[in-house]
């Protein structure tokens, strides 16, 4: 009897868990679709907050009409929503993990008698766990995959200017480099070698473990999840491009 009623139990739970799951998912895609639309109508915005920062320089009266709730609302909406938006569909994403896995598991125990109770706050750090492997895995390949362009694009050059040639007339022989002005990947590899070391906040002169630590700090500064700036995704990403970039190979080159 007893484990009838567990089973029974467990497909409610499984029920729940299948509603919540629905739900907010549904809310995920919703508020991540508000989001992009509200950011693509602020940056059609751009130009009218210059100019009003241009009024307000040439006639400070002109912040009156901020006092307006016609105006102040959409120009706060603006502002303001994309910021909290992206907060929130991570909060929601967080709990639909949290929730949902604690949920199915707890079913599939009660229904099957399989598997093991475990604490809800595991579950919490399981997500954060899994989501910050998903990000190192994701960044490994970018590296990868970046470095095997850089290799093909070095391979590429030097094959080409060793094309060159040398011509022989008559008893001699004189170097003919055809003057080779085509693309210079060691050039655009300078410049970006030390781009990527500003953005980390290096110097130029560093090994891998220097990389790797300055890229925790900053990276823990500029999280999205973490930062709410407006700035904080971009810089977020600059972040993770330099560190890409800044691999073993591209730093003994």
């Amino acid at each position: 009897m007893k484990k009838f009623f567990c089973k029974i139990w467990g497909y409610i739970l499984f029920g729940v868990a299948k509603f919540l799951d629905v739900l907010f998912g549904g809310l995920i895609k919703l508020f991540s679709f508000l989001v992009e639309k509200t950011k693509n109508i602020r940056q059609l915005f751009y130009p009218v907050f210059g100019c009003l920062v241009l009024f307000l320089f040439i006639n400070p009266f002109t912040l009156l009409l901020f006092t307006r709730l016609w105006i102040f609302i959409p120009l706060a909406i603006l502002l303001i929503f994309p910021m909290l938006g992206t907060g929130f569909v991570s909060f929601l994403n967080y709990w639909k993990y949290a929730v949902c896995t604690y949920l199915y598991d707890r079913s599939t125990f009660y229904i099957q008698d399989i598997g093991t109770k475990r604490t809800f706050a595991s579950y919490k750090e399981e997500y954060y766990r899994k989501k910050e492997e998903a990000e190192e895995a994701a960044r490994e390949k970018r590296k990868r995959e970046q470095q095997e362009q850089w290799s093909k694009v070095f391979e590429e050059f030097f094959r080409n200017f060793q094309s060159a040639g040398y011509t022989n007339f008559g008893g001699g022989q004189r170097s003919d480099y055809s003057g080779y002005t085509g693309y210079n990947p060691i050039s655009d590899f300078s410049k970006k070698y030390k781009e990527s070391c500003a953005t980390l906040e290096l110097p130029l002169d560093i090994n891998e473990a220097q990389v790797k630590e300055a890229y925790r700090k900053l990276a823990k500064k500029y999280h999205p999840d973490l930062n709410k700036s407006d700035d904080a995704k971009e810089k977020f990403q600059q972040i993770n491009a330099a560190y890409e970039f800044l691999s073993q190979e591209n730093i003994d080159r």
